[in-house]
């Protein structure tokens, strides 16, 4: 979902994710929410204004927006725990020559490196796709999944000491909890390109 350094999430934007009583699975229900663009795109993952419901930096997200929404706070605040929080235990980020970076562990170090670019992160949604799942006794569908597709901005230090932009786009894959909330499983600033490798550092 963005740029980060080649160590490598993305946001990418990355970006991270978040019980009631369950009949067995019936059927599978999948459905589709195109999200509109926002009216503001470039406040879209760096408002510092936190849902109502929602409180402290632990809390849990309750849609695929508000997973995005918490990631791009919690990467503006460089919280990296927090970001770690958004994130299944075995989720992964993609990087541009398509490695892979794989858990809890591996993407605190890999967030922990990027910070000391002093990265600024806007990142736009353009659709939302949420499918699968199982029907509950209530009639909800729990346990789905969702794919947040945009585009983003990142500004961060350059090598030689200077501030340098890359912009992209970025397909990201978040997954429903059985309490409701939401978490990612895949933070990818790289849907399938061409082209020659970057030679600067890249969420």
């Amino acid at each position: 979902m963005s740029k980060m350094k080649q160590t490598l999430p993305l946001v990418a934007a990355a970006l991270v994710l978040t019980a009631g009583s369950f009949i067995g699975p019936s059927f599978i229900q999948p459905e589709a929410v195109a999200a509109s663009k926002p009216a503001n795109p470039t406040t879209t993952t760096t408002t510092t204004t936190t849902p109502a419901h929602l409180i402290g930096t632990r809390t849990a997200a309750r849609t695929p927006a508000e997973l995005l929404t918490l990631l791009g706070e919690r990467i503006k605040a460089k919280d990296v725990e927090g970001i770690i929080a958004l994130h299944e235990p075995e989720a992964a980020i993609v990087d541009y020559d398509g490695s892979i970076v794989r858990g809890h562990a591996a993407i605190r170090a890999f967030y922990i490196e990027w910070f000391k670019l002093d990265p600024i992160l806007t990142v736009n949604p353009l659709q939302t796709v949420v499918a699968g799942g199982w029907r509950t006794w209530d009639g909800k569908t729990r346990d789905r999944t969702a794919s947040i597709m945009g585009d983003y901005s990142l500004t961060q230090n350059a090598a030689d000491g200077t501030r340098e932009t890359f912009t992209g786009a970025f397909c990201d894959t978040v997954k429903e909890q059985w309490d409701g909330s939401w978490l990612y499983i895949q933070d990818n600033p790289y849907p399938p390109h061409g082209g020659p490798a970057p030679t600067a550092a890249h969420h």
